[in-house]
């Protein structure tokens, strides 16, 4: 049968009337103006888009706070004559092990 005698079917019709069922209320939205819900959907997807802004600034003057108070805080830790002379003390005392266990071994292997 050509095409021409298939488009006439009853199926075909049936098939047409359904999508236009289907879809009218697709059109109908997309031609119709903006609406109260239209509205209130912009104003909140704006608020969670300024509150997702102010969260990332926070975190990033959050770090940059911390920073700063980390490098204040081991500069003055570095500063410190009492911290240094501890630190120079355990050098001292592990540089201390180390020759004698150094020793030690060299005995051994004699």
């Amino acid at each position: 049968m050509p095409l021409k005698n298939y488009l006439g079917c009853p199926h075909f019709s049936s098939f047409y009337c359904f999508l236009a069922i289907e879809t009218s209320p697709i059109f109908a939205k997309l031609i119709s103006p903006k609406g109260e819900y239209d509205f209130k959907l912009e104003d909140h997807e704006a608020a969670l888009k300024t509150w997702g802004l102010q969260q990332k600034n926070q975190r990033k003057q959050l770090l940059q706070a911390d920073i700063l108070t980390n490098n204040s805080v081991y500069k003055a830790l570095s500063d410190e004559e009492e911290l240094y002379a501890y630190k120079q003390n355990m050098a001292r005392n592990l540089m201390k092990l180390q020759a004698d266990s150094f020793y030690k071994k060299q005995q051994q292997m004699l």
